[in-house]
Formats: structure tokens, C-alpha cells, sequence
């Protein structure tokens, strides 16, 4: 199995919905733009969180694909169900928790976050045997499998993932490869 991880594109800002914001404008033509290069790799299988600015970001590369994603409950970010902190606003705040580690403001641990991960991402291989996956997520769901993927899973961050960024490892004999981290389309933002 080939998996990219994908992060989506940048949500607004503001109070357009509290728990679940849709993706600005920026966020939009991130997608678009990471669009060719996605399909350059291949896709034969495009999952995605439910949370809003990841499923609008699928449906952007799904549209070019012909194709609808699948959205996924185990991909949801660990700010899921929460009030929603747009990250570049919240250094001063709640991402200081989430830089050291600690995920209690969002009511739960690093330990039961990483076991999510590991189950979907086992569930979608077991399922999806030799092919190429592509689940548009969250930054830290990229970083949470990353950081098992390297084998330090007492680690919850490793890397800081553009939006629109692929993330790509490859499953081979029963073990998880790194393939690339924080891959961007030449048209699309490096921003946080």
C-alpha cells in the first residue's frame, strides 16, 4: 500500500462556525493547486476526515478524480467536537498544550489519539492491500502517524504540515516506510 496523507487546505477565520469552519478562500485555491500534482501520483482510493475543511478540500481533489471521498470518523483531528483555535491565532493559548505535547485541553491524551490513528490507518491497509491512498486530514493526524511511522510514538509532533501538503509512506513486508514529509505543489502555499 502506498498512503498520502494530506492536509487540507487553510480554514477560515472568524466565527463562521465555532467547531467547524469552512476553508477560506486561500484554502480553496490550495487545493486547487495541489490538484495536478496529486493526480501525478495516482490516487485509487480518496478518504477524508468529516470535519468541514478537510471534506471541502476532498471534494476539490475529488472533483478532478470523478470521483466522491469517503469520509472516515477515524481521521477526525484531536480538536474534534471542540471549539475550533485557528492555529496561527492560538500561540499564545491553547496550541502552547498541543507544542508540548499535552492534548488534555481537547479532552483526550496522546496515548488514546495515537491508537486511533494506528487503527485507521491498519484499517484502511488491511482494506486496501497494493493500492494508493490518499486521506485528506488534519496536521495532527499527519503528525501523530509520522511520528509512528518513525517509531517514537511518545511523541505527538515532529513536523509543522503546510496546507495542502502530501505526506507519503509506503507499506511494504508488513512495515511502515517514510516516503516523503510536507510535499507542496509549486502553486500552493508553505504557509503554517
Amino acid at each position: 500500500m502506498r498512503l498520502t496523507l494530506m492536509r487540507h487546505g487553510e480554514p477560515a477565520r472568524g466565527n463562521l462556525d465555532a467547531s467547524d469552519p469552512p476553508l477560506a478562500e486561500s484554502g480553496r485555491a490550495q487545493a486547487r493547486g495541489a490538484v495536478r500534482y496529486v493526480l501525478a501520483r495516482g490516487v485509487d482510493r480518496l478518504y477524508c476526515s468529516p470535519q468541514r475543511r478537510a471534506r471541502e478540500t476532498a471534494q476539490i481533489i475529488g472533483d478532478a478524480l470523478g470521483r466522491a471521498p469517503i469520509e472516515d470518523d477515524g481521521l477526525v483531528e484531536f480538536d474534534y467536537g471542540t471549539p475550533y483555535v485557528h492555529y496561527d491565532d492560538g500561540q499564545a493559548s491553547v496550541w502552547r498544550h498541543y507544542d508540548a505535547g499535552d492534548l488534555s485541553p481537547w479532552g483526550l491524551t496522546a496515548e488514546t489519539f495515537h491508537a486511533r490513528i494506528r487503527s485507521t490507518i491498519d484499517r484502511l491497509a488491511q482494506r486496501h492491500p497494493g493500492e494508493r491512498v490518499l486521506s485528506v486530514c488534519h496536521g495532527g493526524v499527519i503528525n501523530a502517524w509520522t511520528c509512528q511511522v518513525l517509531g517514537i510514538p511518545e511523541r505527538i509532533q515532529v513536523i509543522a504540515p503546510s496546507y495542502a501538503s502530501l505526506h507519503r509512506y509506503a507499506l511494504d513486508g508488513g512495515r511502515w516506510r517514510l516516503l516523503s514529509l510536507n510535499e507542496t505543489a509549486p502553486s500552493t502555499s508553505t504557509d503554517k
